[in-house]
């Protein structure tokens, strides 16, 4: 180790006896060729450190990116389940029986039913899928405001119940009203 440091004063009293001897000419030429040395490292070391935070700035933001699918995703499935868990509550319910429960929202609503047919299970009851259960009504010069109340209050019935088709006709007595043909389905867990 001696040895080296030996070595190097050595080597630095050579400069300094060199630069000594040397005209102001190489002198100044060493000195800007010292400063071109000192800025290019200076350089590179600046140019290294700019990429690195670039690169980590890349990295966090796409990082980022990816927490906010993630958190978007998780609210899409935390919404969704509670659906299915609402929905599958709701076909647990013990539905009413299909026909009474239409012609009692009916009536409630002041729509007279024309004709009534149960088609009894339509689907489903096999390998734990839902039994859909369907009715088929006919009803005769509706007005349109009645209509509307007797579509929502059947969506919006307690257990899963729908409407599955509706025909609509203008009546032919009356032009303010309509004849309608509905198929209502109810669902329940088998």
């Amino acid at each position: 180790m001696s040895r080296l440091i030996d070595r190097l004063r050595a080597w630095l009293a050579d400069a300094q006896a060199w630069l000594a001897a040397a005209s102001p000419r190489e002198r100044r030429m060493v000195l800007l060729g010292a400063a071109a040395a000192s800025f290019f490292v200076v350089l590179i070391v600046y140019a290294s450190f700019a990429a690195a935070i670039r690169h980590a700035e890349a990295t966090l933001e796409e990082k980022r990116s990816d927490f906010e699918k993630i958190s978007r995703l998780a609210a899409g499935y935390n919404a969704q389940e509670q659906e299915r868990q609402l929905l599958e509550a709701r076909l647990r319910q013990s539905q009413p029986a299909l026909m009474t429960f239409l012609d009692a929202t009916a009536r409630s609503d002041g729509v007279e039913i024309g004709g009534m047919s149960d088609r009894g299970v339509v689907a489903g009851a096999q390998s734990g899928r839902p039994r859909e259960m369907s009715v088929e009504a006919n009803l005769g010069k509706v007005p349109l405001d009645k209509l509307v109340k007797l579509l929502t209050d059947i969506e919006r019935s307690p257990g899963v119940v729908r409407v599955r088709r509706l025909r609509l006709r203008k009546s032919y007595e009356n032009k303010d009203t309509l004849d309608v043909s509905i198929n209502v389905s109810a669902w329940q867990g088998s």
